[in-house]
């Protein structure tokens, strides 16, 4: 049962004119969904114009292809030397490793008579005794 307006209120004003927003929000929309549309299409030619695009001839003169030869056979050239300069510094420090390692089996020959081993600990010779020497191996 519906609530009846008392007669004594005026009566409520209807508007004459209301905005029709469900066509404004349905306009803007499909305006959207166009312009969607269309960047879709012109992106897609555009990718088609420059990915596939049928191969043209090799446009290389024959001074062109002189020329690239020339630099080519320079390069190769360039790295032949650069190899060659990586394997005399190579050599050099290998030479240089072996002559650390004799100094160094020099070196622990003359130190061996100032290390001694005891029941698995080391010990090196000081003024006046010996020291114990940590986590160090025994020879």
């Amino acid at each position: 049962m519906e609530r009846e307006r008392p007669e004594y209120l005026p009566p409520i004003p209807r508007s004459r004119w209301e905005f029709p927003w469900l066509g404004m929000w349905a306009v803007l929309l499909l305006g959207m969904a166009g312009a969607g549309i269309w960047l879709h299409l012109r992106t897609g030619d555009a990718w088609n114009a420059r990915f596939n695009r049928p191969e043209t001839a090799s446009n290389e003169t024959p001074s062109n292809t002189a020329h690239n030869k020339a630099f080519m056979a320079e390069l190769r050239e360039r790295r032949e030397r650069a190899e060659a300069e990586i394997k005399m510094a190579q050599a050099m420090d290998d030479e240089i490793a072996i002559q650390n390692a004799e100094a160094a089996r020099l070196r622990n020959a003359t130190d061996h008579d100032k290390l001694r081993c005891i029941n698995g600990v080391a010990f090196r010779r000081i003024p006046g005794g010996w020291e114990n020497v940590p986590d160090a191996p025994c020879p």
